[in-house]
């Protein structure tokens, strides 16, 4: 059944997708969208974390420097990328 195009568009959007089974079967762990939000904000978190240190010369601010970028930029990919 198809929607007429001058109806409005429903307010649910589809359910996400479940990951594609693998080469052997199983489902995969993780989507391909996820794994590029996590990539994604890994790198940006790791180079955070390495420009803080460069800076501060402090293990700890580093760290957490990285951790807050990584967690910002997942909640930011995960909105941003559809």
């Amino acid at each position: 059944m198809t929607r007429d195009p001058h109806s409005p568009a429903s307010a649910h959007p589809d359910p996400p997708s479940t990951p594609e089974p693998g080469p052997d079967g199983k489902p995969a762990l993780l989507s391909q969208r996820t794994a590029l939000i996590l990539f994604i904000a890994v790198v940006i978190g790791v180079s955070a974390g390495v420009l803080t240190f460069f800076a501060e010369k402090s293990y700890p601010k580093a760290a957490l420097a990285g951790l807050l970028t990584t967690g910002g930029c997942m909640v930011g990919l995960h909105s941003l990328i559809d």
